[in-house]
């Protein structure tokens, strides 16, 4: 079971040794690990090439323009030799044998395509958190709708059967690509292997993507979480009560749109008072789906409205 590890590198420097040194001790010898360099006008296409002198599992591709992160990935996509493939983003870290012990799951399971391990998300920031996918659980697709994992749609922490990838890509010059690819991703996945097993560290940084709103950032949030819907919200073995939670989740980045003066442009879905009121739920979840059920369309509106009014 040889496996592809994909890591961009751009602008890192000051983290991409540590990043490094945490993947190759992951004591898996049968491995590739790909530094995409996409030229990053630091050092780190020095260090690359450093890394890979020093550990001959590495190979290194320099790209003579800046692509994106879409693009460095798909590009790595195109060179794996393995039989499966995970990645890391190179301001990011790894705790030992995770991906040791998330591929013997796999070799235990030999009817899951995926496994998805733990992550502990915006580490190093207050609102840090540790998220769990499961205890070696598996489901099909459905199923991890059903528990949210869209929530939780990254595409590291993750290990894929390489066919998986064979007709996708990455969108290149999108934002919050991961939330356009990995449900497409996941659909053609037999099973899912939800593990409790390694830890992969998501750290927070200042300027990065997801600590920074802009017109296109949230523009992209909004239209990959719509992408997002259009292709789960038929899914057979769904119940209404998971469309809801799902059409909920949507409403969450046109409220942002709506905030930063952008257009309403999601479909309506109707939520009635009943179910909304006797579908357990957690409260705050519970508190959404009431005040969808009671005020319809109008309701990203009046959420949008009733933050800009809290923020003055």
């Amino acid at each position: 079971m040889k496996l592809t590890i994909i890591i961009p590198v751009y602008k890192v420097e000051p983290y991409l040794d540590f990043c490094l040194k945490t993947v190759c001790r992951q004591e898996i010898d049968d491995c590739e690990i790909i530094l995409v360099d996409d030229a990053s006008p630091d050092r780190c296409g020095m260090l690359c090439e450093e890394w890979a002198r020093k550990d001959s599992r590495i190979r290194v591709v320099h790209n003579t323009t800046n692509k994106g992160l879409s693009a460095a990935r798909n590009k790595g996509l195109e060179l794996a030799q393995g039989d499966y493939i995970s990645f890391i983003d190179s301001d990011d870290y790894i705790a030992p044998c995770t991906l040791k012990n998330n591929l013997e799951l796999l070799k235990q399971h030999p009817d899951a395509d995926v496994v998805e391990f733990p992550v502990c998300v915006h580490h190093g920031a207050d609102k840090a958190y540790k998220y769990i996918p499961g205890m070696q659980m598996k489901v099909d697709y459905a199923g991890w709708i059903r528990q949210k994992g869209y929530l939780h749609c990254y595409a590291w922490n993750k290990i894929y059967r390489k066919q998986l990838w064979e007709e996708v890509r990455f969108p290149e010059g999108r934002l919050f690509e991961d939330v356009f690819t990995i449900p497409i991703v996941l659909q053609k996945a037999r099973r899912i292997l939800r593990s409790d097993k390694g830890l992969y560290y998501y750290c927070s940084r200042n300027g990065s993507i997801s600590n920074t709103l802009t017109h296109k950032s949230v523009t992209d949030l909004l239209q990959a979480n719509l992408h997002l819907y259009n292709i789960t919200s038929g899914q057979a073995g769904l119940s209404e009560k998971d469309k809801d939670d799902l059409y909920l989740c949507l409403c969450n980045p046109q409220i942002v749109q709506l905030q930063f003066g952008g257009p309403y442009c999601i479909p309506e879905r109707k939520i009635p008072l009943y179910r909304a009121l006797f579908t357990r739920r957690p409260l705050n979840c519970r508190m959404k789906a009431i005040l969808k059920a009671l005020s319809g369309k109008k309701y990203c509106g009046i959420v949008a409205n009733t933050r800009k009014v809290l923020k003055k």
